[in-house]
C-alpha cells in the first residue's frame, strides 16, 4: 500500500491578522485567502485546489466558498493551513454552524483542547441541538479535569439522542474520578446492550478497582485491543468529495476495499487510472474491486496489463488467485498464490489462502504447513487460524497436537470463547478431566456459544462414564 505524501507547512498569513480578522476588527476586507505547497505532479490534487482558490478570489466575502477550501484543506492533510481558513469562513459567515466546529475538532486534533472548547462554544451557539458537538464538548472537558461540566455535555447529548455514547463518557468520567461503582451502575447494562470491545475494557477496569477479580478478568479479556468508541457525525460527509492526493485516495479506496464496498472504490479509483495508467498499486486494487463486483473479464484483463509491466508484482498473482478461486480453478489459484509467495515470501495472506484450498483437498499435513507460515509472517487474528489447525488436529485425533494449538489460541486471545471450548473437548479426549472442566467453566462465565459448550460438557461427561465404567468392569 502506497504512503500518503507529506504535506508541506501551510503559507499560512500573519498570526495577528488573523486574529483580527476572525474577531471581525480588520477593516481591510476579506484576507487573501491561504494557500499551502504542494506537488505539481499531483495533479488532482493541484487541479481541485487552484479551483477552490479561483472560486474564493472570484467571491472574497463567501463563507461557503472560503468553508469549502477549509475542507478541502484538511481532507488532503493540511490541517493547520484549514485551520485558518476555517476561522475565515467563520468571520464571513458567522451564522454557520460547521466552520466553527470543524477548526474545534482540528484545534483539539492538534493537542489544544482548552482553545477547542472556546471554538466549540461558538458552535453551540449557533446549533445546541447537535449531538456530536456535546460528545466531543464532554471529552475535552474531562481531559481538563473538569468533571461536573463534562457529565453536564454528557446528559445533554443523551437528550438529543446519543444515550449510549454519553453514558460510555459519563461512565469514563466517573472513573477518572476514582469511583469505580458508578461506573459499574452504568456499565454493566450497557455491556449486555452495545457488546463493544470498549465498554468491556472500561467495566474491567471498574471490577478491577472495586476488588472483584473474577469478573474483572473476564471483562478484560472481553475488552482485549480495544479501540475507543466511535460515534457517528455525519457533518464530515462532505469532506470525502474533496479527497484528491494520490495517498489519500488510494488510502481510502483500500479502506473501501476491506470493507466490501466495491463499486465505490471503482469510483475513487477508476479516475486515478487515468491519471496514473502504470501504477501498480492502483492496478492491483482496481482490479479486486471490479472482479468482486462481478465484472471477472475486465478484472483479469486489469491483471495481465499489470503483469506486462511487472510479471513478479506479488499483488497481481494475489488478485488472480482471489479471482480464479472464486471461479472454482483451484489449481490456477495456487499456481498464483505460489508464484505471490516466492516473489514476497513474508506476506502472510497467501499462505492464509493456500491453506484454506488445501483443506478443500483433504491435504491436511499441506494445509497446517501454510497455516504455520501464516503464523510465522504475521497473519492478522493469528488465533483463528491457530483454532482452524487445532480442529483440523481434532478432526483427526490427534489431541495432543490440537490441545497444543486451541491453548495458544487462548494465551492470544482470552475471550475467545470457541477455542476454550473446543481446547476442553480435546483435553476430554485425552482423559485430561480437570484441566477440560477449567476451561468449559471459563469459557461459560464468557457465555457467547452456549449450544457448542452444551455439547462439550455433555461429551466430556460421557467420556467420564465411560472411563469409569471400564475402569468398574477391569476391577
Amino acid at each position: 500500500m502506497a504512503t500518503p505524501r507529506a504535506p508541506r507547512k501551510a503559507v499560512r498569513f500573519g498570526a495577528v491578522a488573523a486574529l483580527a480578522w476572525t474577531l471581525g476588527a480588520c477593516s481591510d476586507g476579506p484576507p487573501a485567502p491561504v494557500t499551502v505547497s504542494y506537488s505539481r505532479t499531483d495533479v488532482t490534487l493541484a487541479a481541485l485546489f487552484e479551483q477552490l482558490l479561483e472560486d474564493v478570489r472570484a467571491a472574497p466575502a463567501s463563507g461557503a466558498m472560503r468553508g469549502r477550501l477549509g475542507m478541502a484543506y484538511e481532507i488532503n492533510d493540511y490541517k493547520e493551513a484549514a485551520i485558518d481558513v476555517y476561522g475565515q469562513a467563520a468571520a464571513l459567515d458567522p451564522k454557520a454552524f460547521n466552520w466553527p466546529y470543524f477548526r474545534a475538532l482540528l484545534i483539539a486534533e492538534l493537542g489544544d483542547p482548552g482553545t477547542a472548547l472556546e471554538v466549540l462554544d461558538t458552535a453551540i451557539a449557533i446549533d445546541g441541538d447537535y449531538a456530536p458537538a456535546w460528545l466531543w464538548r464532554g471529552s475535552w472537558l474531562r481531559d481538563l479535569g473538569r468533571f461536573d461540566d463534562a457529565v453536564a455535555a454528557f446528559e445533554r447529548a443523551a437528550e438529543l439522542g446519543a444515550e449510549t455514547t454519553a453514558q460510555v463518557g459519563i461512565a469514563q468520567t466517573a472513573l477518572r474520578q476514582s469511583k469505580p461503582a458508578e461506573a459499574l451502575e452504568l456499565l454493566a447494562p450497557l455491556a449486555k446492550k452495545a457488546d463493544h470491545p470498549h465498554v468491556y475494557r472500561l467495566l474491567g477496569r471498574a471490577h478491577q478497582a472495586l476488588g472483584n477479580e473474577d469478573e474483572a478478568r473476564v471483562a478484560a479479556a472481553r475488552g482485549r485491543n480495544a479501540t475507543p468508541l466511535q460515534w457517528r457525525d455525519p457533518r464530515h460527509v462532505d469532506k470525502w468529495d474533496l479527497l484528491a492526493s494520490y495517498g489519500g485516495r488510494l488510502v481510502h479506496a483500500e479502506q473501501l476495499l476491506n470493507a466490501g464496498r466495491f463499486a465505490e472504490v471503482i469510483e475513487v479509483l477508476s479516475p486515478m487510472l487515468d491519471t496514473y495508467p502504470d501504477d501498480e498499486v492502483i492496478l492491483a486494487n482496481l482490479a479486486m474491486a471490479v472482479g468482486r463486483n462481478g465484472d471477472i473479464a475486465r478484472a483479469v484483463s486489469l491483471v495481465e496489463r499489470g503483469l506486462t509491466m511487472n510479471p513478479d508484482y506479488y499483488r497481481f498473482h494475489n488478485v488472480l488467485a482471489s479471482l480464479r478461486f472464486h471461479q472454482g480453478d483451484e489449481g490456477a489459484a495456487l499456481a498464483h498464490l505460489e508464484r505471490s509467495v516466492a516473489a514476497n515470501p513474508v506476506q502472510a495472506w497467501p499462505y492464509q489462502q493456500m491453506a484454506t484450498i488445501y483443506m478443500s483437498q483433504a491435504r491436511y499435513d499441506d494445509a497446517l504447513d501454510a497455516f504455520d507460515s501464516a503464523l510465522q509472517h504475521g497473519v492478522e487474528n493469528p488465533e483463528r487460524i491457530l483454532h482452524t489447525a487445532g480442529m483440523i488436529e481434532g478432526a483427526r485425533e490427534r489431541w495432543q497436537q490440537a490441545i497444543a494449538r486451541f491453548e495458544r489460541a487462548t494465551v492470544l486471545h482470552p475471550a475467545y470463547t470457541k477455542a476454550f471450548i473446543y481446547l476442553g473437548r480435546s483435553l476430554a479426549e485425552a482423559h485430561r478431566f480437570k484441566e477440560a472442566r477449567a476451561a468449559l467453566a471459563w469459557a461459560e462465565q464468557l457465555n457467547t456459544h452456549p449450544d457448542d459448550l452444551r455439547s462439550a460438557n455433555v461429551r466430556l461427561a460421557a467420556l467420564e462414564r465411560a472411563l469409569a465404567s471400564n475402569g468398574a468392569a477391569d476391577g
